[in-house]
């Protein structure tokens, strides 16, 4: 793969353009945005060292759906179509993190469709507004600031699987997942926070996140075995609903059933004034 950098202010990418490279970030930060007509350029979010953006112009021609900025000078590797099939034949392990942000890629197609399939089945005015905001806004309601968001294990167990003792969120999504057995990379989860653990499992490989979702900030099932609890209320495949909001204060979270000992302390605070 190649490597390019990037001064502060530097656009890597406009939407709308064509887009023939993929991205993985080095060193420095990334902004991504959308123009909205009247307003100007709308922040996504922000990205960090370790991720991948701009992968699908290796899958189809399309144009950009948004621009990417460096906010910071910054350091890329870039790596087209033809780059990525000959990586493929002679060392597949370096391509393990794009093909990990493929997958999961996919996990999120696939739970816009179960979002879909709730609304079509009459949900909660709550949970409808919500995804409404998160599927239909394009990018509008992402101008809220960022509240903190506090992790904190909250059982032995949970520190004893990998947990740090505390840990504010710097971006979202934040994935949370089993980690695997094995030593290597695993392709098929892409996880910000992996937890190991024994069977019979509480924690399934690509198991939730915490994420915005349009204004409001929320935890989503990832189509776990056992499903997810906050505050006492079940998400999940086999649960009425795969997002619930995070409320102000203080939020218990827990991977697999009730009985799991996979606990947390969800802290979201209001955003800092600027």
């Amino acid at each position: 793969m190649r490597e390019k950098s990037f001064a502060q202010g530097e656009i890597i990418f406009r939407e709308g353009e064509a887009g023939a490279e993929a991205f993985r970030i080095l060193e420095g930060r990334i902004e991504i945005s959308i123009h909205i007509d009247g307003q100007g350029d709308a922040p996504l979010g922000h990205l960090l060292p370790g991720d991948i953006f701009g992968e699908m112009a290796l899958l189809d021609d399309k144009p950009r759906s948004a621009s990417a900025r460096a906010l910071e000078p910054t350091r890329l590797h870039l790596m087209n179509g033809e780059e990525f099939n000959e990586l493929f034949l002679r060392d597949p392990s370096v391509l393990a993190p794009f093909l990990s942000s493929f997958f999961e890629r996919l996990r999120n197609t696939n739970d816009l469709l179960r979002r879909e399939l709730e609304q079509r089945q009459g949900p909660s005015l709550q949970l409808h507004q919500l995804i409404e905001k998160g599927l239909h806004s394009g990018g509008h309601e992402t101008l809220h600031p960022l509240p903190r968001i506090t992790l904190t294990p909250k059982s032995k167990e949970t520190r004893q699987a990998g947990a740090p003792a505390s840990v504010t969120l710097d971006r979202l999504p934040y994935r949370i997942g089993r980690r695997q057995a094995t030593e290597g990379a695993d392709i098929l989860c892409s996880n910000d926070l992996p937890l190991q653990d024994k069977f019979p499992y509480q924690i399934s490989r690509n198991h939730c996140s915490i994420e915005r979702l349009g204004a409001e900030i929320v935890v989503r099932d990832r189509g776990s075995t056992l499903g997810t609890l906050l505050n006492g209320h079940p998400i999940g495949t086999e649960a009425e609903h795969m997002i619930t909001p995070l409320s102000l204060g203080e939020n218990h979270l827990i991977l697999g059933g009730e009985g799991s000992t996979y606990q947390f302390t969800v802290l979201v605070e209001p955003a800092a004034s600027s």
